[in-house]
């Protein structure tokens, strides 16, 4: 059970435990990728569907990393595969757990806005929040988790850099592939249960009577309710933008 639930690993070379920089640094990189195209979609469509789907993933990747074990959390499994025929760059595992903590708490924020279907500018902030922080990690290597940790603890251990030229053992790659399949089956489930429950049925629960109403006219007599629906042909301005007036217009049956 230890093996399963713990943070960080024990190196011989160092006396507290350590967490690989390079692991954690190509997980940030991933959810940051995510998060910036989950933002884009919502700020294109403003609807809310995949952002709300990264957002869930992002709170179950933290609550498994401090609670569980980093090496389980699904962003990490994916970011030490694609990173592990690299040297570790190994760091103290105390500021990683601080810092992961930080995220677990903005996480929470995000449920809370989620559950309750809240959208405000403080929402936006959160989200954006995240993202900076992943972005300086992954690009930079800034933990600002860490800094912060550093400020409030004077007995932090520092891991001088160039310390972490230990060969590594060499291990199977299998039982990682098994943990990116287990994990992309239950983000389906997640993407499957969200469409269902909160937008499907969501919205359709929300309808009014005169929207219900109007829906099954529209099933029973289609053909005729059909010639009254205006099509709107004015193309979108970024169409004009980049010269592809008359392909919006051909490509939406208005020529």
């Amino acid at each position: 059970m230890s093996k399963i639930f713990g943070f960080g690993e024990k190196i011989d070379k160092y006396d507290f435990k350590v967490i690989n920089e390079r692991d954690a640094r190509a997980s940030a990189g991933i959810m940051f990728l995510l998060g910036i195209v989950t933002l884009g979609h919502f700020l294109l469509t403003r609807n809310l569907f995949w952002a709300n789907l990264f957002t869930i993933t992002f709170i179950l990747e933290f609550i498994i990393r401090v609670f569980i074990n980093p090496k389980y959390a699904p962003y990490m499994v994916l970011g030490s595969l694609i990173v592990s025929n690299q040297e570790p760059d190994w760091v103290e595992a105390r500021p990683k757990k601080f810092a992961w903590g930080l995220g677990v708490i903005l996480g929470a924020i995000m449920t809370y806005f989620i559950v309750f279907n809240i959208m405000t500018p403080a929402r936006l902030l959160t989200c954006l929040l995240c993202l900076l922080l992943l972005y300086l990690e992954s690009v930079f290597g800034i933990c600002l988790g860490c800094i912060l940790y550093k400020k409030l603890n004077v007995k932090l251990y520092k891991c001088p850099g160039g310390v972490c030229e230990m060969p590594q053992e060499k291990k199977s790659l299998m039982p990682k592939f098994v943990a990116i399949l287990l994990y992309a089956g239950i983000f389906y489930g997640i993407f499957w249960g969200l469409k269902t429950y909160k937008y499907d049925g969501y919205t359709t629960s929300k309808l009014t009577q005169e929207q219900k109403d109007a829906m099954e006219f529209a099933d029973d007599d289609e053909s005729d309710n059909s010639t009254n629906i205006k099509k709107d042909c004015t193309p979108p301005q970024w169409a004009v933008w980049i010269g592809r007036k008359d392909m919006w217009l051909e490509h939406h049956g208005c020529k």
